[in-house]
């Protein structure tokens, strides 16, 4: 009893202390945008402050940092777009494309097994999509390879994905195979849903067309296309790296060494893209 009362004391001190930081930050953050400052990392260190507030148990600061974002559209629309996409990402309200990805992925791959023998979701999906930065990258690492392994079109793919999501949203109280995949995706859906844009659902969609290597006549044509698609990059990186474990292959032949070693070229040609 006395830990629990000590704990819902430690909880309220919390609270009120970051409300205060809320509190100061907002003042702070509104006083620079009255007087119409426009250096970036002189808003994002006191913007900062509001993410932590938002993210911790009081839960409060997310007005004033809506406001900001919409003050950074004024002048650096790029900027808006990035630090709204990593507000959301932290917030958890678009994860939950990255929990239906994972439920799809793994009823579509059901009984594939990768060159080692094991689950190919459990063992290469599971990997890829966990490693993805943030919810994109995680949706398209759970569904890259479902176009090419299982007979779906892209285009099918994202109804079905779209099914999911739209059944969650109607059923919010029957999600409980969300926590099967928790531990994969690695940070847990918010209560409030964020629904993608249509460009978000584009670029996703463009990002599984490109790592179809059905739809190419040979492997450099195929890692070429991925040149200024930095969200496939991403993804096929993550793969690749998965790929290139020669430990994960018990009894490894020649051949399995040769494609290592052009997996290795390709890696490097992919971060090259990454950087220029």
């Amino acid at each position: 009893m006395k830990l629990d009362s000590n704990f819902i004391a430690f909880c309220k001190q919390s609270i009120a202390l970051e409300q205060r930081m809320a509190k100061q930050a907002g003042k702070r953050l509104n006083e620079a945008m009255r007087n119409n400052i426009q250096d970036i990392n002189v808003l994002d260190r006191i913007a900062d402050q509001l993410l932590d507030t938002m993210s911790g148990l009081s839960g409060v600061g997310e007005r004033t940092y809506m406001k900001y974002i919409k003050y950074l559209g004024t002048f650096n629309p790029q900027a808006a777009k990035e630090t709204k996409d990593a507000y959301e990402d932290i917030m958890g309200y678009k994860i939950h494309v990255a929990y239906a990805a994972a439920r799809l992925a793994k009823e579509l791959h059901k009984g594939q097994v990768d060159q080692a023998g094991k689950d190919y979701f459990e063992e290469h999906l599971s990997t890829v999509g966990r490693n993805g930065f943030d919810w994109k990258e995680k949706t398209v690492g759970f569904l890259f390879n479902v176009a090419e392994d299982t007979g779906h079109t892209v285009k099918e793919i994202i109804r079905k994905l779209k099914a999911i999501l739209d059944d969650w949203e109607k059923n919010k109280e029957k999600h409980d195979w969300i926590y099967e995949f928790e531990d994969i995706v690695g940070s847990f859906p918010n209560e409030k849903y964020h629904k993608l844009t249509k460009q978000e659902w584009d670029e996703i969609e463009e990002a599984l067309d490109l790592m179809d290597f059905r739809t190419t006549t040979n492997r450099e044509t195929y890692i070429e296309r991925f040149r200024g698609h930095r969200l496939a990059i991403k993804v096929k990186l993550n793969d690749l790296q998965y790929n290139m474990d020669i430990t994960r292959i018990l009894h490894h032949t020649d051949k399995d060494l040769a494609r290592m070693e052009r997996h290795k070229k390709e890696y490097y040609l992919l971060l090259k893209m990454l950087a220029d």
